[in-house]
């Protein structure tokens, strides 16, 4: 017989962990029942939140706050999801982020426990903001940390993202990187700081244009839009090469995965080409993700260009 789904009541549940489950009358059966349900859901390993006040920035800091440990501050992924930035990679959305927090090197010891990822680092009082009451890594300090440690590509979108939610200062991020030459990821932090345009509205994008870049095609322009004789935007492109007419279009699966988004897309580029000149094609993330060279060599022949690698770097 399945396990019935016990009542949460008319107010939220304030987050929690396993061990406060006596104190609020559930067991660890009723908890798993409610997690099936998604009436609670675990944004951090080993803390849940109501689903009805889960998107509440300050819930997501007093989640975070339960296992954060004395003296440590949230960072890297966590901190960016205080902050509003989903920073979790292809294949990680429907999985909790580990609590990431950074200790400061004087400190001299690194807590451990399941769940929770430490760092040592400099942590000066300027990289500090506290939200809610929580010790977050601010918005420069935490884009800037996941330039230099994640992976090329989600480095260049967790950027994009930030600039998009205008949360960072990209001239005094530039500036301080300057001042860090020679320390471990800070190469690839300038690389990306200087590819970095908040105008990317996803990561898929921010992908796609990485993807050129790393070719060898000239950087492309993005959100181009295309005009009536009036001068009204009809069409609005991801990115593109607008002298050669050629644009290049991140479908995700939210809205071009089904057969009438499919249909929809094709009428768009068909008019695109026969009305206004376009060439436009458009991509999935198992292409923008994939190891083949199949992307870069469709958008060299529409731009008259060979790519200038043999191989993918990412």
């Amino acid at each position: 017989m399945a396990a019935s789904i016990p009542d949460l009541g008319p107010e939220p549940l304030a987050p929690f962990t396993r061990e406060d489950l006596p104190g609020l009358a559930l067991s660890k059966r009723d908890l798993d029942a409610l997690l099936r349900t998604a009436a609670i859901v675990q944004p951090l390993r080993g803390v849940y939140v109501d689903a009805r006040i889960a998107d509440d920035p300050a819930i997501r800091g007093r989640a975070a706050a339960l296992v954060l440990p004395e003296g440590a501050a949230l960072a890297r992924r966590t901190a960016a999801w205080i902050h509003g930035i989903d920073a979790r990679g292809p294949g990680e959305l429907d999985q909790p982020l580990p609590v990431e927090c950074v200790v400061p090197a004087a400190r001299g010891s690194v807590p451990r426990r399941p769940g929770l990822v430490s760092f040592e680092a400099a942590l000066p009082p300027e990289d500090i903001a506290i939200l809610d009451g929580v010790p977050v890594t601010t918005p420069d300090r935490t884009a800037l940390d996941l330039a230099r440690w994640s992976k090329v590509f989600m480095g260049l979108a967790v950027l994009d993202a930030f600039g998009n939610a205008k949360l960072i200062d990209l001239d005094a991020l530039r500036d301080r990187v300057d001042t860090l030459k020679g320390q471990r990821g800070i190469a690839q932090a300038r690389r990306l700081l200087g590819l970095c345009d908040p105008r990317a509205e996803s990561f898929g994008e921010s992908w796609l244009r990485l993807r050129a870049i790393d070719a060898g095609f000239p950087r492309p322009d993005l959100q181009i839009w295309i005009t009536d004789d009036h001068g009204l935007g009809i069409y609005r492109l991801d990115l593109g090469w607008p002298t050669l007419k050629v644009a290049v279009e991140y479908d995700g699966e939210e809205f071009h995965s089904s057969p009438e988004h499919r249909l929809r897309d094709a009428r768009r580029r068909a008019q695109l080409a026969q009305r206004w000149g376009w060439h436009c094609i458009g991509v999935g993330k198992g292409e923008v993700l994939g190891q083949s060279l199949r992307l870069e060599k469709g958008i060299g022949a529409l731009l008259g260009v060979a790519p200038q690698i043999l191989r993918r770097s990412w």
